[in-house]
């Protein structure tokens, strides 16, 4: 079976990689508590209320610090409101 990166140059391929390695180096930068609920949310898929319980704090919480770390990537990463960081659910 083919792999994905079968699909796209080499060229598409090392952008990719390229902003992957953006994107955690702007993670990275984050402070904890911003860090671990991006991670939590957008890396291994888990709900609001999920992370609330991982977290032992409320989902209104979880919701601000999620708010808080996607506008600091945005500032970090240069993307503005429309950019994928933005369109993140």
């Amino acid at each position: 079976m083919a792999s994905t990166d079968d699909c796209f140059s080499p060229e598409e391929v090392a952008s990719r990689d390229e902003i992957k390695d953006k994107v955690w180096q702007a993670i990275g930068k984050l402070d904890e508590k911003h860090r671990e609920v991006i991670i939590l949310r957008h890396f291994k898929n888990m709900s609001y209320d999920q992370i609330a319980e991982a977290l032992f704090c409320n989902k209104g919480t979880v919701t601000s610090r999620l708010y808080y770390a996607r506008k600091k990537l945005e500032e970090l990463l240069g993307t503005g409101k429309g950019g994928f960081i933005h369109d993140m659910p």
